[in-house]
């Protein structure tokens, strides 16, 4: 590059990121059906939360343990641990947990889908990717899918949602903007396992305060055991998200990471059918062919770039 700031170089996407994504995008939505779970049966918003990021991190840190990978404690490896455990799970959760209760739910997971074109818009401006129709494409895709979905149903009240509605754009920007970090503040010498039990125990560490100023103290095991099950399942899946995310963002950037929230909504629609015998009209198969395009031109995007890098 002739740029006079060092920039991440990225590999490019490769088959196997593209499998990744589709396959962290297809198990990530079974986290939601857990959470209604533990929740339903009395585990504190906040406390799940909580426990499913602490689960994580020691799983992530035995892991490392085992394969000599521990976070290291460098300056460098805790600032970004503590600016992406706090952009990528602790501040954006704890504000999706608290407008809970001034916005409908539906409202607030279409919300949080709203990611990908932010992290494109943030990645323009960090100059981590440039300008490409194929990749505006995709984003357009994505975005008239999660509209052809939620307009016929989108139906606000009129007194004071409008401020809660902008306030939670926070959350899908905070997601977006730890896209790019990892991108941007990532150690070059910081293993996926490594990195991954390093944030995730930094956000673990931040809930804690947020969860007592909430009043949703729980200790784990509680007495339901199928909610301390669920909170162990939620947090083998943040494992494998979080450790996916990192070895997606590293070689082919945020942007292409981002499109697995699409995959998210699409499969979340599978699994509705498959666990609950839903079913949906046609416009919500349409949106879903939508957002398969979105990704279907986000990655081929990323090829051409590889293959014109090379």
């Amino acid at each position: 590059m002739n740029s006079d700031t060092p920039r991440p170089v990225l590999q490019g996407a490769g088959p196997i990121h593209f499998f990744l994504m589709i396959s962290i995008g297809a198990i990530y939505p079974l986290l939601f059906t857990l959470n209604n779970y533990a929740v339903g049966s009395g585990t504190p918003a906040i406390a799940f939360t909580f426990w499913q990021t602490f689960g994580a991190a020691v799983i992530l840190l035995s892991i490392g343990a085992a394969r000599r990978e521990l976070p290291r404690l460098e300056w460098p490896h805790l600032k970004a641990y503590i600016i992406m455990g706090a952009t990528g799970i602790a501040a954006p959760v704890a504000l999706i947990t608290w407008l809970s209760t001034k916005l409908p739910v539906g409202v607030m997971s279409i919300i949080v889908v709203l990611s990908p074109p932010i992290t494109y818009a943030l990645a323009l401006a960090f100059g981590l990717e440039k300008v490409k129709p194929l990749s505006l494409v995709g984003i357009a895709c994505g975005l008239a899918g999660i509209l052809l979905l939620i307009i016929p149903e989108l139906n606000l009240p009129e007194s004071g949602m409008f401020w809660w509605l902008l306030l939670a754009l926070l959350a899908p920007a905070s997601f977006a903007l730890t896209n790019n970090l990892a991108a941007l503040i990532r150690p070059p010498d910081s293993p996926p396992v490594s990195l991954s039990g390093g944030l995730v125990s930094a956000a673990a560490i931040m809930l804690v305060p947020a969860m007592f100023l909430f009043g949703h103290e729980y200790v784990f095991p509680g007495q339901n055991t199928w909610a301390d099950i669920a909170i162990l399942g939620a947090a083998a899946i943040t494992c494998l998200m979080y450790i996916t995310f990192l070895v997606i963002v590293k070689a082919a950037g945020p942007v292409f990471f981002s499109q697995f929230n699409y995959v998210i909504v699409v499969a979340g629609l599978l699994w509705g059918i498959l666990l609950k015998s839903e079913s949906y009209g046609l416009n919500v198969w349409l949106s879903a062919a939508l957002m398969l395009c979105g990704v279907a031109f986000l990655s081929w995007s990323a090829r051409r770039t590889s293959s014109a890098q090379c």
